[in-house]
């Protein structure tokens, strides 16, 4: 039989497959050849030397010799686990299969083995393994160890790649993965040879890999459960229920009240015959009895107490993990802080909604006493009218159309407080008539034009020869136009400022542009946001009110606006309307 030197590199599982399958062959085939020897010495003429025979004879067994120490080196060499277990008694294979195993299970011992075994178990050699009984090794009430055995029998006494949940000698428990060929005579299983590997730590590690993939994905499952509403003990609610079954038994969610008392606001059950207990637990406000294990996590921002979660195991017996309990933690961190926003989300509404209310009583007690007084300044021009010859008149009439100016700006401040007002309070509403939108833009232009002009600029109209009709708010839209010409005379820098009309059967469309100041590229996106500005307040007056209002308008109407602009070269700002819009849209309050 041809041989091989013991290889350099620690030897594969297949390799050690093939050579104990080769050592069995080179037994049989020495075994062979001496029963042949025996035959030919036994029958052989006188003559035939009997020295001859005998050198054969040693050579033969020269040769086995050579073959059990290359075997005995490549074992010893390999990292790892060989080893022969012998059943004792040998084990009928004509028995049923649950009896077979209850067999190797009890008379299963190991005959043979290398070192590399041995230190699998915690043996520092071969020797300290050897004899050892298969049921000290196998763990007997692993229902995988059962199935394991039932494998190898099914598949003929030969399995490869099989687990094994084992002990070693200080009780720590291993997992091996096995390759077993089965030595099978007379209809009796004698035992088998076998290799194996250690893959404990891999699989512990497989094991954190899912269990840190399922913590991940119940972290990402709760966060999404605590961003879905601002509701925080209804929130609350819902990751409690999420966390059992899959943390605990049994969850209990108490908020702290400004008082500092606790107040129970869930207590979630896995098993449906706890439920009339926990209902009793979450009324009373204590913690159930007789719980195997119980873990509290407070709910903590910013070193403030909020509250308190805590997990209890009753009928899965589950003991807690470091990692679980880290989990956990993170889980109260995280309900902690959506408890936090909800509350300060609360204080937010409150502070605007009565923001909002001082606004509106602001603006309506400060616009009352503008209407008589400028009745009285109309009053006092006609008055002046009457007095042609007065040295003071041009004097009183400056001084009149001064004050007149203010009032108006005034008036026109106190209206824009009371829109916002109306539409955070939701009561922003629209009267829908026939308009004509060339005419109503003629009457604003004319209306600014002196006020265009004190400021150096020329108003442009252009295009309102054409009949342009359309079902519009006509005060709204009128509104829209102002606040457009106005603000582009305040930026306009004394250029002319052009404003154009143009329609198709469906849509008008009204543009303003001016060559003044211009927008910076990153105020555009925020110029229509309530009391937002693109310049300092120093050199340029106004609340920021006028585009938010503006845009309010046209998207009430159905529509939309855009602006496009170059700081240094002016902006030109698109009003598009349906000439025939659908419902008004309600405006919801904005923050």
């Amino acid at each position: 039989m041809p041989t091989r030197d013991p290889p350099d590199a620690a030897p594969t599982r297949a390799e050690l497959t093939e050579l104990l399958e080769r050592e069995r062959q080179a037994r049989r085939e020495a075994e062979a050849e001496r029963a042949r020897l025996y035959e030919v010495l036994m029958q052989a003429p006188a003559f035939i030397s009997l020295v001859h025979a005998r050198q054969q004879a040693e050579a033969l067994a020269s040769e086995l010799k050579n073959s059990e120490e290359r075997y005995r080196a490549f074992v010893s060499k390999s990292t790892e686990g060989i080893f022969r277990f012998v059943a004792a008694p040998p084990v009928p294979t004509t028995l049923p299969e649950d009896e077979q195993i209850a067999l190797m299970f009890q008379g299963g011992y190991i005959a043979e083995c290398n070192d590399a075994m041995a230190r699998m178990y915690g043996f520092g050699s071969a020797e300290e393994l050897k004899g050892a009984r298969l049921d000290a090794l196998l763990v007997r009430e692993d229902p995988r160890n059962t199935e394991y055995l039932r494998a190898f029998i099914q598949s003929g006494y030969r399995i490869d790649g099989a687990e094994s949940q084992e002990v070693a000698q200080d009780g720590t428990p291993r997992v091996f993965l096995n390759n077993l060929m089965g030595i099978v005579q007379g209809g009796h299983l004698q035992g088998a040879w076998g290799t194996q590997r250690d893959v404990t730590e891999q699989r512990h590690a497989e094991e954190e890999l899912k269990r840190a993939e399922s913590h991940s994905r119940f972290l990402s499952e709760a966060s999404a459960v605590l961003a879905s509403s601002l509701d925080y003990e209804a929130t609350l609610r819902n990751v409690a229920r999420l966390a059992v079954p899959t943390l605990a038994d049994w969850c209990l969610v108490d908020l702290m009240q400004d008082d500092g008392s606790f107040k129970r606001v869930e207590a979630v059950c896995a098993a449906s015959e706890d439920a009339e207990l926990a209902q009793q637990v979450q009324r009373a406000g204590v913690i159930p009895k007789n719980s195997p294990q119980l873990i509290s996590v407070p709910l903590v921002v910013r070193g403030r107490a909020l509250g308190v979660l805590s997990f209890f195991t009753f009928h899965s017996g589950r003991r807690y993990t470091a990692a679980e309990r880290t989990l956990l933690e993170e889980l109260a961190r995280r309900a902690a802080l959506s408890v936090e926003n909800a509350r300060l989300y609360r204080e937010a509404q409150e502070a605007v909604r009565l923001r909002d209310e001082f606004l509106s009583i602001a603006s309506h007690e400060l616009k009352t006493p503008l209407t008589p007084l400028s009745l009285k300044l109309q009053m006092l021009v006609r008055e002046v009218q009457r007095q042609p010859d007065s040295p003071f008149r041009r004097a009183v009439e400056g001084y009149i159309a001064v004050a007149s100016r203010q009032v108006k700006k005034l008036s026109e401040l106190m209206s824009d407080l009371l829109d916002v007002a109306r539409i955070a309070g939701g009561r922003f509403r629209l009267e829908f008539e026939e308009v004509e939108l060339g005419a109503l833009a003629r009457e604003v232009v004319a209306r600014y034009e002196p006020e265009a002009a004190r400021a150096g600029s020329a108003l442009v109209l252009e295009g309102t020869a054409k009949h342009v009709a359309g079902q519009w708010d006509r005060l709204r839209l009128e509104q829209v136009i102002t606040n457009l010409v106005d603000n582009a005379i305040k930026y306009g820098a004394g250029k002319p400022i052009h404003v154009s009309l143009e329609a198709d059967a469906g849509r008008a469309c009204l543009r303003v542009r001016d060559e003044g100041i211009g927008i910076g590229p990153e105020s555009l996106s925020r110029i229509f946001e309530r009391f937002e500005r693109a310049v300092s307040d120093r050199h340029y007056g106004g609340l920021g009110l006028g585009l938010h209002i503006t845009r309010t308008i046209v998207e009430a109407m159905g529509g939309s606006i855009q602006v496009e602009s170059t700081p240094g070269q002016g902006a030109t700002f698109t009003v598009v309307l349906p000439r025939t819009p659908a419902a008004a849209r309600p405006t919801s309050p904005s923050v």
